[in-house]
C-alpha cells in the first residue's frame, strides 16, 4: 500500500486536481484521501469532482455539511474522515463546545441551532440504519425549514460521507499531518 502515497505522477490530470484542492479547499495542501488516489487520475478527478460539488457548493454552509460528514464517520467509527473533518471545523471557528460534543459522537450542544440539530440527527439515524427513515424523519428537517434541496443537500452529504468511510478505512488512508 505504500505505493498509494508516493508522490504525484507528473500526469496533467493530478497536477490540474491537486492544484483546485489545494486553492479551493482553503488549506493549501492535499489531504491523503486524494493522494491516494493519485495513481488513478479518472478517479481521483471524479472523488473531487463529487466532493467539491457535495461540500463547496450548494445552499448548506460547509461548515453544516462537515458537521454531517463528522456524525456520519462517528457512527462509522471511521477516523479519517472524523479527525479531518473536526479540524477544518475548528480552522472555521467551530466553538470547542462544539468540538467536544461531534468528536464524542453526540449532536445536542446549546450552542447550535435546533435546525442544525435536527439535521444532525437526520444524519445520525441515517448512518445507523437507513432503513428506518420514514416520511416523519423528512418532514421533521421540513418543520426545521430545510427546503426540498437542502434535504438533497443533507442526504448527498451523508451519502459522500458513507462512501469516504468505506474508501477511507478500506484502503487504510492515515489521517492528515494536522
Amino acid at each position: 500500500m505504500a505505493s498509494a502515497f508516493a508522490p504525484a505522477p507528473s500526469d496533467a490530470v493530478v497536477q490540474r486536481v491537486f492544484h483546485e484542492i489545494e486553492t479551493e479547499l482553503g488549506f493549501g495542501m492535499v489531504p491523503n484521501i486524494f493522494k491516494s488516489l493519485a495513481g488513478n487520475p479518472a478517479a481521483l478527478a471524479a472523488h473531487w469532482a463529487m466532493f467539491k460539488h457535495t461540500i463547496l457548493d450548494g445552499e448548506l454552509p460547509r461548515i453544516v455539511k462537515e458537521m454531517v460528514g463528522v456524525v456520519v464517520s462517528s457512527v462509522n467509527r471511521s477516523e479519517y474522515a472524523k479527525n479531518v473533518l473536526l479540524h477544518s471545523l475548528g480552522v472555521q471557528g467551530v466553538s470547542e463546545a462544539v468540538l467536544a460534543v461531534l468528536a464524542a459522537g453526540g449532536i445536542a450542544s446549546a450552542d447550535l441551532p435546533r435546525a442544525t440539530q435536527v439535521m444532525l440527527d437526520f444524519a445520525q439515524r441515517a448512518a445507523q440504519d437507513r432503513f428506518a427513515l420514514g416520511s416523519t424523519d423528512f418532514e421533521a428537517l421540513e418543520e426545521a425549514g430545510f427546503t426540498a434541496a437542502e434535504q438533497l443537500e443533507i442526504v448527498g452529504t451523508i451519502d459522500l460521507f458513507q462512501a469516504v468511510n468505506s474508501y477511507t478505512d478500506l484502503m487504510r488512508v492515515p489521517v492528515d499531518s494536522l
